[in-house]
């Protein structure tokens, strides 16, 4: 839950600021007196001033009130002002009532506020060749920022349920071939009558034959043992995202494999 307000936060704030941008430019629309002009720029420079105190008031009353939380409230900030940026920027765009195609084409024109030769304040300017990969960039950067493992790796955040859940489906115990996990069911409950495959040395070399038949490199093969799948049973009730798990190869590699043994297995490679 705390993941999903994180990125609804920084899709919020980045909205509240573009929206707000828009809506003073589209105010301007067809306007041509200049003092109502001057008017208008005095206007966009206060909302320039209190896009920056919503960006940063909350990140100081969190680091002072609630500390613990402050790199992983940061994190969802930068990543989501950055990832969401480039979307707003095109919806602000067509709401003040330019085109997109003229935004990529122009670029941003008084769009954003600089310091002139003089020290006044004047609309900055970016030309296209500039705002395309500075788009790209903050897309990339909010992705990477916004991944789960990246936020639980730099803050102590859990992540989501499904996605733990997929990992915890391989336990440390499984992966190295020490049994199931406490609390499963032994195969002999589940199927009485039927005793778990035993690993041995023939069953190894079983093993070893059927995916050297399918053409499997000594390095995955390897891997596999290592990791406690000891007979041909074992791999074939093992599934691609356990193989990943365990192993250390890539899920394609894992998916092409599983397939490979089922079908040699389960029909003799028809």
């Amino acid at each position: 839950m705390r993941y999903a307000l994180g990125i609804l936060y920084g899709a919020i704030i980045t909205g509240i600021i573009f929206l707000g941008s828009a809506a003073i430019r589209l105010a301007g629309n067809g306007i041509t007196d200049q003092a109502e002009l001057d008017a208008l720029w005095g206007l966009f420079q206060i909302w320039i001033a209190v896009s920056i105190l919503i960006i940063i008031a909350p990140v100081i009353i969190v680091y002072f009130v609630k500390r613990d939380m402050f790199k992983e409230f940061l994190l969802f900030e930068v990543g989501g002002l950055a990832l969401f940026t480039p979307m707003w920027l095109l919806f602000a765009t067509e709401v003040a009532g330019r085109s997109i195609v003229e935004l990529f084409t122009v670029g941003i024109e008084s769009g954003l506020v600089w310091f002139g030769p003089d020290g006044s304040l004047i609309g900055g300017h970016i030309p296209p060749f500039l705002l395309i990969p500075l788009l790209g960039l903050m897309i990339l950067t909010g992705i990477i920022i916004l991944r789960p493992s990246f936020l639980a790796k730099h803050t102590g955040l859990s992540e989501p349920g499904a996605l733990k859940a997929l990992k915890d489906d391989v336990s440390p115990s499984v992966a190295k071939g020490a049994g199931p996990p406490p609390g499963a069911e032994p195969i002999e409950t589940e199927m009485p009558g039927v005793a778990p495959p035993i690993a041995s040395a023939a069953s190894e070399n079983e093993l070893r034959s059927l995916l050297t038949e399918l053409e499997t490199p000594d390095t995955t093969i390897s891997a596999i043992l290592n990791a406690g799948i000891a007979t041909v049973t074992d791999l074939v009730a093992t599934s691609p995202d356990q193989l990943v798990a365990a192993t250390g190869i890539d899920k394609k590699s894992a998916e092409d494999l599983h397939m490979l043994v089922q079908k040699k297995v389960w029909f003799g490679g028809i």
